[in-house]
C-alpha cells in the first residue's frame, strides 16, 4: 500500500511540475505570405537534404551513385563540388550520405560505413578540408534528426522508439536519453508522441507531429523545462490514412538565433512559424509551395527549398 501512495505521489508531483512549465503558443507578431521563387540548376538533383554553411548549400542526394553530394555558392548558385560516389573503397559511401546538422562552421558527414562519422572544416571560400572520423556505437539505431552539438555530443531522433538519444562521441557511449510513450497499436508511424527534433548547445527541441506541442530540453539534464501548447493539443489521427490525419509539425530547422517549425495549416497549406528559443513566437509564414527540404539564411532573411513535384530543376527561394 505504501509502495502504490509512493507511485501516485510521483506521478501527481510530475504532473504539476509539467503543468508550471507549460505556457500557450503566444500569437504571431509578423504573419506573411511568401512566394516562391525558382532557381533552375545545371546538374539533375533530387536532395534529400539542403544545409547552409557560410556561403554555400550543401545537398545529399543517394539516388545519384555517381555525384551522392553537391555544394552551390551562393547567391549565384554555382555548382563548386559535385561527388561522392557509392562503393565499398575508404572514401566512399558504404550507405547514403547524410549531414548531420550543427550551429559551427564543421561539417559532419556519416554513411561512409554504416557507423562512421567524418568532420570536415569549412575555410572563407566555402572549400572542405577533412578533419576527424568518428566511430559511432554499434548499438545505435537508425538515426533521424542527426545533430552535433558542443563538437563532441551525437543527438538523434530514434523514432522506431520514441526515444532521443545523446552520445559522447569521444568516449562511444550514450550519455542520456529522453523516452517517449508509445500507443498500444503496431502501427509506430501513427504514434501521438511522434514527432521531430533539433538541438543546439542548450537545448533540445522535440515538435510533435499530431498535436500543437512543442517541447524544451537540457542538452546537459535531458530533463523537460518548457512546453509550448495550442489551442487543440488532442491529437486528430486516422491510423493508415495521412492525408486525413492532422499533422502539425513535420520538419524543423535550427538557426543561431530562431528555429523554424514547418508544419500544415487547417486548409493543407504550408506554414513555417518562427520561435526564439526561449518560447517566444516571433513570425508565421504562408508559403506557396512547400519546400519539402528546406533552410534558412537567417542574416539575408531567405528560406531555401526544394519540392519536385513543383520544380524539379533546382531550387526554391523564399525572402521573408
Amino acid at each position: 500500500m505504501e509502495r502504490v501512495c509512493f507511485l501516485l505521489f510521483c506521478i501527481t508531483l510530475m504532473a504539476c511540475t509539467e503543468q508550471k512549465l507549460q505556457q500557450e503558443i503566444e500569437p504571431f507578431p509578423e504573419e506573411k505570405l511568401l512566394y516562391a521563387e525558382r532557381i533552375r540548376v545545371d546538374e539533375i538533383i533530387s536532395p534529400e537534404q539542403i544545409v547552409l554553411k557560410k556561403q554555400s548549400i550543401l545537398v545529399s542526394d543517394s539516388r545519384n551513385h555517381d555525384a551522392m553530394l553537391c555544394q552551390y555558392s551562393l547567391p549565384e548558385f554555382k555548382c563548386i563540388y559535385k561527388g561522392g560516389v557509392k562503393g565499398q573503397a575508404e572514401d566512399e559511401f558504404q550507405v547514403y550520405p547524410r549531414i548531420w546538422r550543427t550551429l559551427t562552421d564543421k561539417v559532419y558527414i556519416g554513411g561512409y560505413t554504416e557507423f562512421s562519422l567524418k568532420s570536415f572544416r569549412m575555410d572563407n571560400t566555402c572549400h572542405l578540408s577533412f578533419e576527424k572520423k568518428y566511430e559511432l556505437p554499434v548499438f545505435c539505431d537508425i538515426p533521424n534528426d542527426r545533430h552535433i552539438v558542443r563538437d563532441s555530443l551525437s543527438i538523434y531522433n530514434e523514432t522506431d522508439k520514441l526515444a532521443i538519444k545523446k552520445i559522447n562521441l569521444n568516449i562511444r557511449q550514450e550519455v542520456g536519453q529522453i523516452l517517449l510513450e508509445p500507443d498500444d497499436h503496431p502501427e509506430k508511424y501513427y504514434y501521438k508522441n511522434s514527432g521531430i527534433m533539433i538541438a543546439n548547445d542548450s537545448l533540445i527541441i522535440y515538435a510533435y507531429k499530431y498535436k500543437k506541442q512543442i517541447d524544451f530540453y537540457s542538452v546537459d539534464s535531458m530533463k523537460l523545462c518548457k512546453r509550448l501548447v495550442g489551442d487543440d493539443i488532442t491529437p486528430r489521427i486516422v491510423i493508415g490514412d495521412f492525408e486525413n490525419s492532422v499533422v502539425y509539425y513535420n520538419e524543423l530547422v535550427a538557426g543561431k538565433r530562431y528555429f523554424y517549425a514547418r508544419g500544415e495549416g487547417k486548409k493543407k497549406e504550408c506554414i513555417i512559424e518562427v520561435f526564439d528559443y526561449s518560447g517566444h513566437s516571433i513570425a508565421k509564414y504562408t508559403l506557396d509551395i512547400m519546400p519539402n527540404p528546406f533552410d534558412v539564411d537567417e542574416e539575408n532573411r531567405i528560406i531555401y527549398g526544394y519540392n519536385s513535384e513543383f520544380f524539379e530543376d533546382g531550387f526554391l527561394k523564399f525572402t521573408f
